[in-house]
Protein backbone atom coordinates (compact mmCIF):
# COMPACT_ATOMS: atom_id res chain seq x y z
CA UNK A 1 0.00 0.00 0.00
CA UNK A 2 3.06 2.32 0.85
CA UNK A 3 4.10 1.84 -2.64
CA UNK A 4 1.59 2.17 -4.54
CA UNK A 5 0.85 5.40 -2.40
CA UNK A 6 4.18 6.69 -2.98
CA UNK A 7 4.13 5.84 -6.70
CA UNK A 8 6.91 4.02 -7.16
CA UNK A 9 6.71 1.05 -9.28
CA UNK A 10 7.37 -2.74 -8.60
CA UNK A 11 9.25 -4.27 -10.72
CA UNK A 12 7.91 -6.90 -12.73
CA UNK A 13 10.00 -10.55 -12.41
CA UNK A 14 12.46 -10.92 -15.60
CA UNK A 15 13.36 -14.23 -17.26
CA UNK A 16 16.75 -13.45 -18.78
CA UNK A 17 16.77 -15.16 -22.18
CA UNK A 18 19.41 -16.57 -24.42
CA UNK A 19 18.01 -18.89 -27.01
CA UNK A 20 17.71 -21.59 -26.12
CA UNK A 21 18.19 -20.61 -22.68
CA UNK A 22 15.83 -19.11 -20.27
CA UNK A 23 16.79 -18.29 -16.52
CA UNK A 24 13.71 -16.98 -14.17
CA UNK A 25 15.35 -15.82 -11.07
CA UNK A 26 11.73 -15.22 -9.22
CA UNK A 27 11.33 -19.01 -9.96
CA UNK A 28 14.91 -20.15 -9.78
CA UNK A 29 14.04 -22.11 -12.78
CA UNK A 30 16.27 -22.72 -16.16
CA UNK A 31 14.69 -24.20 -18.78
CA UNK A 32 16.70 -25.43 -22.07
CA UNK A 33 14.82 -25.74 -24.96
CA UNK A 34 11.63 -25.31 -23.08
CA UNK A 35 13.02 -28.27 -20.64
CA UNK A 36 13.44 -27.49 -17.07
CA UNK A 37 17.05 -28.09 -15.87
CA UNK A 38 18.01 -28.60 -12.63
CA UNK A 39 21.00 -26.70 -11.58
CA UNK A 40 22.66 -26.25 -8.20
CA UNK A 41 22.34 -23.24 -6.82
CA UNK A 42 25.72 -21.82 -7.20
CA UNK A 43 25.76 -22.70 -10.99
CA UNK A 44 22.56 -20.83 -10.72
CA UNK A 45 24.01 -18.16 -9.49
CA UNK A 46 26.57 -17.72 -11.76
CA UNK A 47 24.41 -18.81 -14.89
CA UNK A 48 22.43 -15.57 -13.95
CA UNK A 49 25.34 -13.56 -13.98
CA UNK A 50 26.69 -14.81 -17.29
CA UNK A 51 23.47 -14.03 -18.75
CA UNK A 52 22.46 -10.65 -17.65
CA UNK A 53 25.50 -9.32 -19.64
CA UNK A 54 25.37 -11.85 -23.03
CA UNK A 55 28.40 -11.70 -25.18
CA UNK A 56 30.47 -9.77 -22.79
CA UNK A 57 33.70 -11.39 -21.03
CA UNK A 58 33.54 -11.58 -17.53
CA UNK A 59 36.72 -12.04 -15.21
CA UNK A 60 37.15 -14.82 -12.60
CA UNK A 61 37.19 -12.15 -10.01
CA UNK A 62 33.90 -10.33 -11.29
CA UNK A 63 31.97 -13.51 -11.36
CA UNK A 64 33.41 -13.93 -7.40
CA UNK A 65 32.09 -10.61 -6.82
CA UNK A 66 28.68 -10.83 -8.42
CA UNK A 67 28.42 -14.78 -7.92
CA UNK A 68 29.30 -15.19 -3.92
CA UNK A 69 28.69 -13.64 -1.18
CA UNK A 70 30.96 -10.86 -0.30
CA UNK A 71 32.29 -12.86 2.57
CA UNK A 72 32.65 -15.94 1.09
CA UNK A 73 36.39 -16.78 1.00
CA UNK A 74 36.85 -18.65 -2.02
CA UNK A 75 39.46 -18.53 -4.75
CA UNK A 76 39.13 -17.59 -7.99
CA UNK A 77 39.96 -21.07 -9.65
CA UNK A 78 36.53 -22.40 -7.61
CA UNK A 79 35.09 -20.49 -10.65
CA UNK A 80 36.29 -23.42 -12.95
CA UNK A 81 35.08 -25.76 -10.91
CA UNK A 82 31.93 -24.48 -11.41
CA UNK A 83 31.71 -23.51 -14.60
CA UNK A 84 32.97 -27.12 -15.45
CA UNK A 85 29.70 -28.50 -13.38
CA UNK A 86 27.55 -25.87 -15.21
CA UNK A 87 29.06 -27.05 -18.51
CA UNK A 88 28.29 -30.80 -17.24
CA UNK A 89 25.07 -29.99 -16.89
CA UNK A 90 24.23 -27.95 -19.82
CA UNK A 91 25.72 -31.12 -21.98
CA UNK A 92 22.52 -33.42 -21.97
CA UNK A 93 20.91 -30.42 -23.81
CA UNK A 94 23.13 -29.18 -25.98
CA UNK A 95 23.88 -26.24 -24.55
CA UNK A 96 27.29 -26.83 -22.86
CA UNK A 97 29.27 -25.17 -25.47
CA UNK A 98 27.15 -21.83 -24.57
CA UNK A 99 29.02 -21.08 -21.90
CA UNK A 100 32.88 -20.38 -23.69
CA UNK A 101 36.09 -19.32 -22.48
CA UNK A 102 38.12 -17.06 -23.58
CA UNK A 103 41.84 -17.73 -22.45
CA UNK A 104 43.48 -15.21 -20.33
CA UNK A 105 40.42 -13.19 -19.82
CA UNK A 106 37.64 -15.20 -18.22
CA UNK A 107 34.13 -16.95 -19.64
CA UNK A 108 30.64 -15.34 -21.34
CA UNK A 109 27.78 -16.49 -22.55
CA UNK A 110 26.70 -16.32 -26.05
CA UNK A 111 24.63 -18.58 -28.56
CA UNK A 112 25.93 -21.64 -30.03
CA UNK A 113 27.23 -21.75 -33.16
Amino acid sequence: ALLRRSGAAIEAPQTLVVEPLELDPDAHELRAHGRIVHVGPTEFRLLRVLMERPGRVLSRSQLLDKAWAQDADVEERTVDVHIMRLRKTLAPYGCDAMVQTVRGVGYRIARPD
